[in-house]
């Protein structure tokens, strides 16, 4: 069971020995498929392609090498499911560019590194989980919404030719034929340049073409002769009264692009390529190219359908009237892509002449929408706003089990893998009358269903809950997200429920399975509630319970570690307990170079308590938990980190004002507002428990007293903001620069020689005593400056170079360093 769960990694390498290396490397996590050459790798991939989650691809191969595989993967577009890691000892930048111009994700040297190729895979993994997760989710909404767009599609046509007896098939033709002529148009010809969004858009908007037959008088409308001259001047006027109809809209409606479109075609459908049409007599491509398609599918559909004054005309009959004139001049573009699509567009005007949504229930809604005891605007809102509820809904939820639940009357509907799972019809009359259905959720399960139902509203129509429902044969634990539907705010009783049942059994199990492993560890280590227990705020506890208790966090945050803030590293703990460094640090994470400004790890292991704050990665932002807890004596920080939604976060405020507001935050709280570099509070909490730091100076600005006392506070405050200048131009930006007290300055440094530390503290003392004030040209600055290179616990160098500090000031030397131990 274990190894079906398993990711399956391709390794194509002509050598033996490197294979077996990477498979040692990788066999516990992932299953491992092999190739020794490049024609077994694409065969493997070919086959098995919707298996392998990554191949591993050396360059260098006999019969086919790397590239060529590559070459392969573009040309079949399996390169778009499939990442490749490239592993090979050829370094040469031109190999290494072509590699990453034929879409490999990444590229790893030889020799292997365990930490870094195990690393670099789950990176990747992770990576394009996350990309396939979002296309499904904009997949499944694109669905949704042209589904619900096809409904109202229809719905429309029947509203439409509810009153003059058609098919209710019109509307959905012309959609059809709209599309269909559109679409090759733009193969033909990049004179309209037409996207794919605008052929949509098109299609959608044609179907309101003839909205403005709904004024014109039943008895010219459904007349089953030909028409008199002055009964055709009556129809004539329904292309103006539906594009009037749209122009009257509100304006922020009337500009939407599918108005604005549909406008065009309401009014222009009735005009003809030589000016022969109405109402404006346009001609050529001064009739909008939206208009002159629907036109010509209006002609065809009107030709091959049958009327009340006549019989449906063949394809064929139908081609000669349209290229023979008879029904009046078309863009000869359009004609030649009428003919093209001819075979492909009887196809599927036979398949469309049905929908996946009864004919009857089509017209029973337009029958519920046409009711003279509503007025029109009341019940086209009503039944919108019903049907948006719904659809969106269904839009947004997680798929699994989709249930749509009506109050009255009662009925229940399911979708596919409801009446799979569950063993039910798709639609049930009264289910909670239904034996079959109560059967599959237990009684308790039941009433908790019925208090949460009861006690929803309009202002709060979502439910969600957990509960056992039996899916096929098997009780099983559901999360249960639903939403109430109604009419209207004071209604005291909803309409009825959409909503989704998605099988969380196996988490719950997980979580049971492991809360009971951590009980019967505390049973047999004699070990009290090491989750719940504390002691002096903190946790002490083994590597084992370490390990333990990250398992159980991890089902609640999004991810969950030990820091050691005092190296910038991660602890790894494994089942055994056995904790190692990670090799790379903690605040990389955070796509960062150097430690965090705010590293609330820092200031949890120096005040042994828990610490929160906001963290930002690209556009997520993440809440962040540090928690002081000592694994086998070693005080760490456990990190709890969760991704934070913009509901959750902004609650109404925008994001731009709540990332404003913590960077102020977190500038109000760490940096000094006169000098501008950080404050004593950012010493005690981030810098002074920091171990392997390379060194430490210590500057004490010199008779700053006697500044103060001549010439005033606001000529010393001057002095202060340039001296921090000086020590800020003199440091690098990986440094970190303090103001200690009121005239004394730090430096603290990582990474850096003794030589470059030497030549920094030198360059401050220049520039400290190149300072100058115009207004007060006899103020002479200096400082004398202490210092220490380590490397060492940050606390311990700053007590040493401040006695070298004072050494200097006493010697007037100005300047006094020491290397390891004093000298």
């Amino acid at each position: 069971m274990e190894n079906c769960r398993k990711q399956k990694i391709l390794i194509a390498d002509d050598s033996e020995l490197n294979r077996e290396i990477l498979s040692a490397m990788l066999e516990d996590e992932y299953n491992i498929m092999e190739a020794e050459n490049g024609i077994q790798a694409v065969a493997a991939l070919s086959e098995h392609r919707t298996d392998i989650a990554m191949l591993l691809l050396d360059i260098t191969m006999p019969e086919m090498d790397g590239f060529a595989v590559l070459d392969y993967m573009n040309k079949y577009h399996w390169i778009e499911e499939i990442p490749v890691i490239v592993i090979s000892a050829e370094d040469n930048p031109a190999s290494i560019k072509r590699a990453y111009d034929l879409g490999v994700t990444d590229y790893m040297g030889r020799p292997f590194d365990t930490t870094v190729v195990r690393r670099r895979i789950a990176n990747t993994l992770l990576l394009y989980a996350k990309q396939r997760r979002l296309l499904h989710i904009v997949a499944d909404q694109i669905y949704e919404k042209e589904k619900s767009n096809q409904l109202m599609v229809s719905i429309l046509s029947h509203i439409v030719e509810f009153r003059n007896g058609e098919s209710g098939f019109h509307v959905i033709h012309i959609n059809l034929i709209t599309r269909l002529l559109l679409k090759r148009l733009v193969q033909k010809t990049d004179t309209y340049m037409l996207s794919n969004a605008d052929i949509a858009l098109i299609s959608l908007a044609s179907a309101f073409h003839d909205i403005g037959k709904i004024s014109i008088p039943d008895e010219v409308l459904n007349k089953p002769g030909r028409l008199t001259a002055k009964e055709f001047e009556i129809m004539k006027r329904h292309s103006m009264v539906g594009a009037d109809m749209l122009h009257e809209l509100p304006v922020q409606e009337r500009n939407e692009p599918l108005i604005r479109v549909a406008y065009e075609i309401c009014r222009w459908h009735h005009e003809r390529y030589d000016g022969g049409g109405y109402p404006d007599g346009l001609q050529g491509d001064d009739i909008p190219i939206s208009a002159q398609v629907v036109s010509l599918a209006d002609v065809y559909d009107a030709l091959t359908s049958e009327r009340c004054y006549k019989k449906a005309y063949s394809h064929e009959q139908a081609m000669d009237m349209i290229l023979n004139g008879q029904c009046g001049a078309f863009n000869p573009l359009l004609l030649e892509c009428l003919k093209e699509i001819g075979s492909t567009l009887q196809e599927e005007l036979k398949i469309n002449s049905g929908t996946s949504y009864g004919t009857q229930e089509f017209q029973d809604m337009a029958n519920q929408l046409q009711a003279p005891e509503l007025v029109s605007s009341e019940r086209v809102l009503r039944m919108l706003e019903y049907e948006r509820q719904r659809v969106q809904f269904l839009t947004d939820a997680a798929k699994d089990i989709i249930f749509f639940y009506s109050e009255s009357p009662p009925l229940l509907n399911l979708n596919e893998p409801g009446v799979l799972k569950l063993g039910l019809d798709k639609n049930m009359t009264d289910p909670m009358q239904n034996p079959l259905l109560l059967a599959n959720i237990p009684p308790d399960s039941l009433n908790r269903l019925k208090d949460k139902l009861g006690a929803a509203s309009p202002a709060e129509p979502i439910v969600q809950m957990e509960l056992e429902i039996r899916i096929e044969g098997e009780l099983r634990w559901n999360r249960l997200i639903c939403r109430t539907l109604w009419g209207a705010e004071t209604d005291e009783r909803y309409m009825g429920i959409a909503g989704t049942l998605i099988d969380v059994h196996d988490e719950y199990r997980h979580i049971t399975s492991l809360k009971e492993e951590i009980y019967h560890y505390e049973v047999e280590n004699n070990r009290l509630n090491i989750i719940g227990h504390e002691r002096n705020g903190h946790r002490a506890v083994t590597g084992k319970e370490a390990w333990l208790l990250m398992r159980l966090l991890d089902t609640v945050f999004d991810a969950v570690r030990l820091v050691d803030a005092s190296t910038n590293y991660e602890i790894h703990v494994d089942r055994t307990g056995t904790m190692r460094k990670v090799p790379y640090n903690c605040y990389a994470v955070w796509s960062r170079d150097s430690r965090c400004d705010n590293c609330i790890s820092a200031k949890c292991l120096s005040q042994k308590s828990r610490f929160e704050k906001f963290e930002f990665l690209g556009n997520e932002i993440y809440f962040v938990i540090a928690y002081y807890v000592e694994v086998d004596g070693q005080p760490c920080s456990m990190e709890m980190i969760t991704r934070m939604t913009e509901d959750t976060l902004f609650d109404g405020r925008g994001k731009e004002e709540v990332v404003q507001a913590i960077f102020e935050y977190n500038k109000k709280v760490y940096i000094d507002s006169l000098t501008g570099v950080n404050n004593r509070r950012y010493y005690e909490e981030q810098l002074r428990e920091l171990s392997g730091v390379d060194a430490v100076l210590f500057a004490d600005v010199d008779k700053f007293k006697n500044v103060n006392d001549l010439y005033g506070h606001q000529t010393g405050d001057m002095v202060l903001r340039l001296i921090a200048d000086a020590i800020c131009s003199s440091v690098r930006k990986s440094d970190s620069v303090v103001r200690y007290g009121g005239d004394e300055f730090i430096v603290i440094f990582r990474n850096i020689p003794f030589h470059i530390f030497k030549e920094r503290a030198m360059d401050i003392q220049r520039r400290i005593k190149a300072l100058s004030i115009e207004e007060y040209p006899d103020i002479c600055f200096s400082a004398s400056i202490g210092g220490i290179y380590g490397p060492g616990n940050t606390a311990e160098l700053l007590q040493t170079a401040d006695e070298q500090m004072y050494r200097a000031k006493r010697e007037g030397c100005g300047i006094c360093l020491a290397r390891g131990e004093m000298q």
